[in-house]
């Protein structure tokens, strides 16, 4: 059955319409799973990213996301504390220091008002050297600690006490185990009494002799005068002035 011409036309131009619009969506579709891809892949990219936000706390610091336990920006000086809360860093300027305003030492927090050894030198405690007085000025300052340089009750080292309670008889001392050994006269160990002096062979420390393989000396930093064994045999005893028994 023939149709009109009019009506077939009608017919093709919808066919062609049809055409179109299919071509249209087809080329829109790759377009459209690709967006939606590259959006799942930043929410995924931006999620894994998350824990170095969480984790690192200069990078925490920075985005402003913590405040009272984080790392602060780099240009911050001074510290303030406040007891019982959170340290917290303010800006300020910055003030050189010398490591010595911050050295605590014993001899900074507290103050010998004592006689020294020049002034034992000036007058002595004792007119006579003898095994009992200096063993009773030896003892006297057990517990006194270790100081490098020391040569008061504050704190000694070792030839710094053994000048000390020698020049309680009048008795000048240099501050030095060497110059203290080459000033006496090196007797045998079964001739030592108490109140010799037990030298080290290598000049590396001294202490008085107290007897019975025992001495008086101030060991080490850390430590205190005390009365210990001789821990060594590479010693030998040498003898200041003559002791009477």
């Amino acid at each position: 059955m023939n149709q009109p011409a009019g009506h077939q036309l009608s017919r093709k131009a919808l066919r062609q319409a049809r055409s179109r619009k299919s071509v249209k969506v087809s080329i829109k579709a790759p377009e459209l799973r690709r967006v939606l891809t590259m959006v799942v892949a930043s929410g995924l990219m931006a999620t894994t990213a998350l824990p170095s936000y969480g984790y690192d706390p200069e990078v925490t610091a920075l985005t402003g996301m913590a405040r009272d336990h984080s790392v602060q920006a780099p240009k911050l000086q001074e510290l303030s504390v406040a007891i019982g809360t959170d340290v917290e860093f303010t800006r300020g300027e910055f003030t050189p220091a010398d490591a010595e305003d911050f050295e605590v030492t014993i001899r900074r927090s507290r103050v010998y008002t004592g006689p020294t050894f020049e002034d034992y030198l000036a007058k002595p405690r004792f007119t006579t050297v003898t095994s009992g007085s200096v063993m009773k000025a030896a003892a006297e300052l057990v517990g006194v600690p270790y100081v490098f340089g020391g040569e008061t009750p504050l704190g000694f080292d070792c030839s710094g006490y053994v000048m000390f309670v020698y020049s309680q008889f009048g008795v000048a001392l240099p501050h030095s185990v060497y110059q203290q050994s080459k000033l006496a006269k090196k007797i045998k160990l079964e001739d030592a009494v108490p109140g010799d002096i037990v030298v080290f062979n290598d000049y590396s420390h001294n202490g008085i002799y107290a007897g019975n393989g025992n001495f008086y000396h101030a060991p080490q930093p850390g430590d205190r005068v005390k009365l210990a064994p001789i821990f060594t045999e590479r010693y030998h005893i040498v003898r200041f002035v003559d002791i009477v028994d």
